[in-house]
């Protein structure tokens, strides 16, 4: 609200003044007169407003993120056809050599008591250098049931080069049989360099877009941030609580793989400062702020405060799930992803709404998963 004040500088006679007569009559001042300010607007219609407004903004960042992902994947394929031009054949010239596993039992791990060796060779016989080639082996009981799986991969693939397979193999349950396939796709640094794009671009026009929501976040933030770290904090110990949760349960499923997402992330981890670098950036700072912004900021601005936490929480969370597995088949590995999802949704309803502390949780939890990456990455855990 904008209002004018006016002095008299030199403390002389009396001005006139518009507010003379205001306490002396029942008339209401006439808002046409020179120095008054414009009738402010009744409270309800300013909050109609800013909801309006703020659906609105809601819109915006829901329509960039489902464009950014249809742009991001339909480059992807086109790149992969103009590479590669006919797939099928590009296949074919990618043979296995001796492909055998030698099951044993093993004294190493009493946990896991039966070792599998396994060996093979899959061999580059294009004329050209193949992105990277994939090979996914599943290790069987003597009933046909899955004991394990494993997935090797080689990028920057030359001519005559082949991916070489040799490891050992630890297991609770004697394996009878295996099956596996190989393929070849773009390369792992290529996969890099599109996901951080993609990524912090849309991070980048979401603070642009919503710059005002952001603004005013950071400043209730910065006003009481002990009580925001104590919600990160008390956040990220709910996050573990929720995967404990879901170890257990997959596990009382019988369900022993992980997802192909968890398998994606830990190919793109190598040795190497600028790839570490991008990935830190990617996955810690700039993906928190796109998933939580449309997670939980949109998703919850669609329903009416009147409705309560409990569906958009549910919903938030039961999306955010999804969106992190690749095919139906691994839907199962979804559990984990739908547990932090729900714990995401009520710290953000608990903070406030304060997209600052969520944003806060799901950077500490994928630091400490960056961390583990590394650490396995340079051998000083397993």
């Amino acid at each position: 609200m904008r209002y004018n004040r006016t002095t008299n500088p030199c403390g002389g006679t009396a001005m006139n003044n518009p507010y003379e007569d205001l306490f002396k009559t029942a008339a209401k001042p006439d808002p046409t007169q020179p120095g008054l300010a414009p009738a402010v607007p009744p409270a309800d219609d300013d909050m109609l407003d800013d909801r309006h407004k703020t659906r609105k903004t809601n819109l915006r960042l829901l329509v960039v993120y489902i464009l950014g992902l249809v742009i991001v994947n339909v480059a992807i394929y086109a790149i992969y056809f103009l590479t590669y031009g006919d797939p099928v054949a590009t296949q074919a010239n990618i043979v296995e050599v001796d492909v055998q596993f030698i099951p044993s039992e093993s004294s190493l791990y009493p946990d896991d008591p039966f070792a599998v060796i396994l060996d093979g060779r899959f061999e580059n016989h294009n004329t050209f250098r193949l992105g990277k080639i994939v090979a996914d082996f599943t290790f069987l009981d003597g009933e046909g049931n899955t004991v394990g799986t494993s997935s090797y991969s080689l990028d920057h693939v030359e001519p005559t080069a082949a991916l070489i397979v040799h490891d050992v193999l630890y297991f609770d349950t004697a394996v009878a049989s295996i099956e596996y396939e190989w393929g070849f796709d773009m390369s792992s640094t290529f996969y890099l360099a599109v996901n951080a794009i993609h990524t912090i671009s849309i991070a980048l026009i979401f603070i642009l877009l919503d710059r005002a929501h952001f603004a005013d976040r950071w400043r209730r933030t910065k006003k009481g941030w002990k009580q925001a770290l104590g919600g990160i904090v008390t956040g990220e110990i709910m996050v573990y609580m929720a995967l404990l949760f879901s170890s257990i349960l997959m596990e009382r499923l019988g369900i022993t793989t992980g997802s192909e997402n968890e398998a994606t992330i830990a190919s793109l981890f190598k040795p190497d400062p600028v790839i570490l670098g991008t990935l830190f950036l990617t996955l810690c700072v700039f993906t928190p702020i796109v998933e939580e912004t449309i997670f939980r900021k949109v998703l919850f601005g669609f329903f009416p405060k009147k409705l309560g936490p409990t569906l958009p929480i549910l919903l938030s969370g039961l999306i955010f799930g999804l969106m992190h597995v690749a095919t139906a088949g691994d839907l199962p590995q979804a559990i984990p992803y739908v547990m932090m999802g729900f714990v995401f949704g009520y710290v953000y309803w608990s903070s406030g709404r304060n997209i600052y502390v969520t944003m806060g949780v799901h950077f500490l939890n994928n630091f400490i998963s960056f961390l583990i990456y590394v650490a396995a990455l340079y051998g000083f855990i397993f």
